[in-house]
């Protein structure tokens, strides 16, 4: 008798174990967790991912990262983004939403670091919220007057097939920040050079809205020295864009991107009204020395003090 209650103890403390999680080969949920599912290997994720991090520091919710581009490892399915105890699902760019979306989460999702076209208002899945990368023309202009005072002619490079905002919207948008702004509509490449041979002597600056289609590995370096060589400064909006060429830089600050969408994400689980759509709200500046010099520019030097400003050489 004394040999079967041993037996059936130990069996009962084998069961316990088990259903604890500690003979199945994964680690136990956590029962009070955020998922981020993005690309580590980003620089700008990585960013995003460290201000999300420090969004919930001081909060009882523990932050699990889950890699977009990682094999689904035991876990498959929805379940690889809402495991037991997950309350809400952060989706970094647009594969991520993607992804998320098809699974079809029971748990609120919020959309962060994505650009929002014409078709925004229909994004994957239909998330609580979502913050975008799109830096307005008036973040925009207010920089360039800042670093380059008394420049204020611009010309707008506008996709009319992919362009979130009307040419006269752009426009008058423009002009209430005290610039003469012409718009120039371009769907491809070489209509973008030719354009770009006009505008020669015309304006001081040329914003390139971002665009995958006129702006990439392919076009990026005719569109560059046709820049230099008509003496045109492009205002790109990326660091990689001016590390390219470009005279300047203007970008969202990734890291306070993803604060503010922790702090959004906060407000979700909270039950409060949030905005469905935002744009960052702090903005980065980084200009090319070399370019700058070619093209016989010189910023404010009291924009060189600031934070946000990079100086590449």
């Amino acid at each position: 008798m004394r040999g079967g209650r041993l037996y059936w103890k130990a069996m009962l403390y084998a069961g316990f174990f088990w259903a604890a999680g500690f003979g199945n080969g994964e680690s136990k949920p956590v029962a009070n967790a955020v998922t981020v599912v993005a690309n580590p290997a980003v620089e700008a994720h990585r960013a995003a991912i460290d201000g999300i991090r420090a969004a919930f520091n001081g909060t009882t919710l523990d932050v699990r990262v889950v890699d977009l581009t990682a094999s689904t490892g035991e876990r498959r399915g929805v379940e690889r983004f809402a495991a037991p105890g997950t309350r809400l699902i952060i989706a970094v760019g647009t594969d991520a939403i993607q992804l998320v979306a098809a699974e079809k989460p029971d748990v609120p999702v919020i959309s962060t670091m994505v650009l929002r076209g014409p078709g925004a208002g229909t994004q994957p899945g239909n998330p609580a919220a979502t913050i975008s990368l799109d830096v307005p023309l008036q973040a925009v202009l207010l920089r360039l007057k800042q670093i380059f005072p008394g420049k204020t002619r611009l010309a707008i490079v506008r996709n009319p097939k992919t362009a979130a905002l009307a040419a006269g919207t752009l426009q008058a948008q423009a002009e209430q920040q005290g610039f003469v702004a012409r718009v120039v509509e371009c769907s491809g490449i070489e209509q973008l050079l030719a354009e770009l041979q006009k505008l020669k002597g015309e304006v001081d600056f040329v914003w390139c809205i971002p665009d995958g289609t006129l702006y990439n590995s392919a076009t990026i370096k005719p569109l560059i020295l046709s820049s230099i060589e008509n003496r045109l400064p492009l205002v790109g909006f990326s660091e990689g864009f001016a590390r390219a060429g470009a005279a300047i830089g203007i970008y969202p600050d990734f890291r306070d991107v993803g604060v503010q969408t922790g702090e959004t994400a906060q407000q979700v689980m909270a039950g409060q009204n949030v905005r469905s759509a935002e744009g960052p709200r702090k903005v980065k500046i980084a200009v090319n020395q070399s370019v700058l010099r070619l093209l016989g520019l010189r910023y404010a030097p009291s924009a060189a003090n600031a934070q946000d400003f990079v100086v590449l050489q």
